[in-house]
């Protein structure tokens, strides 16, 4: 059976490309850029939630390594 041509072919690489680099120039045009009081804004929440999560961590690597160590010293009183 010969293929007969639909509306429902994709376009060729050339208008592709033509349309997502449209696509691409239309959203930069949209994009604004932060003050410098919202960058400062960012920054500070940014380093807040490195802060949270490093004590987060700080915490539980210290409880781990104290479970670790009872663990270890229990075993070495039934060793002996």
């Amino acid at each position: 059976m010969a293929s007969t041509k639909t509306q429902t072919e994709r376009p060729g690489l050339v208008a592709r490309l033509r349309n997502w680099f449209h696509d691409i120039v239309a959203e930069l045009r949209r994009v604004t850029k932060p003050t410098p009081e919202e960058t400062t804004q960012m920054m500070l929440v940014v380093i807040g939630f490195v802060l949270v999560v490093a004590i987060w961590f700080a915490v539980w690597d210290t409880a781990l390594t104290y479970v670790t160590q009872r663990i270890e010293a229990w075993v070495d009183t039934i060793g002996r």
